[in-house]
This record gives structure tokens, sequence and C-alpha cells, in this order.
């Protein structure tokens, strides 16, 4: 029969080798929302409905994702990246530079597409 002090001593060493558990998820865990400046083209997919924008993002961020609001006259695009971290969790120092998309109601056409987060006017290709 193993004592109860045994069996706490080998669970508390296993939570604090893997960083989580089924007691302790999320106690103690951190999410922020913000948002990214776009810093890159926006590309228009052939459907010219698709827009494709390259985001960095890293560590402990979950997928970016790439929101669009529109007006008859413009599309305002906004990047809005997830960080989750919990307490003695280090995030990785990588870095990742991947594509986000976002798919309009309408065509893009004539519009301007802006920067939801700066109001900056973003260049745009087609193709």
């Amino acid at each position: 029969m193993c004592d109860r002090r045994v069996v706490s001593v080998i669970v508390t060493a296993l939570v604090a080798l893997t960083g989580c558990s089924a007691w302790g998820a999320g106690a103690g865990a951190k999410t922020v929302t913000r948002k990214e400046a776009i810093t890159r083209s926006v590309g228009v997919g052939a459907d010219d409905r698709t827009l494709t924008v390259m985001v960095e993002s890293g560590g402990c961020d979950e997928t970016p994702r790439l929101e669009a609001s529109e007006t008859t006259g413009t599309v305002s695009l906004t990047v809005r990246i997830t960080t989750r971290t919990e307490p003695d969790v280090v995030c990785p120092a990588d870095s990742r530079l991947g594509p986000v998309r976002a798919v309009l109601d309408t065509a893009l056409g004539a519009r301007t597409v802006t920067d939801g987060t700066s109001g900056r006017r973003l260049s745009v290709h087609r193709g």
C-alpha cells in the first residue's frame, strides 16, 4: 500500500516536470490579447475577397488572427495575437513568420486597405 505522502510527492514532482496538471490547469495562467500593427504589404487572392498578411509571432503566442472591417470605400485590417503564459513556464525565444488570412464579404475592388491599429494606408498586391 502506498503512503499518501509518497503519492503526493510523486504527483508534485510530475506536475513540476510537465508544467501543467489536470488539477492546476489554468491556475495562475495569464492570457493577453494584443493588436499588432501591419508592417508588410497585403496580398489579394484571385477571388478578390481573400486578403493575406505575413505576421510575426513567437514563444507562447497562439496563431495570430486577421480581422477585417468593411465599408463601401475602405477595408480596415486588424491583427490580433493572444499570448498565454503560466507561472514557472518559460516561453521559447523563437520567432515565427507566417500568413494570416481574412475573407471579405464583398470583393475588394478599388477600396482602400488600412491598418486598424495605426490607421495607416497599406500597400496591396494582387496575384
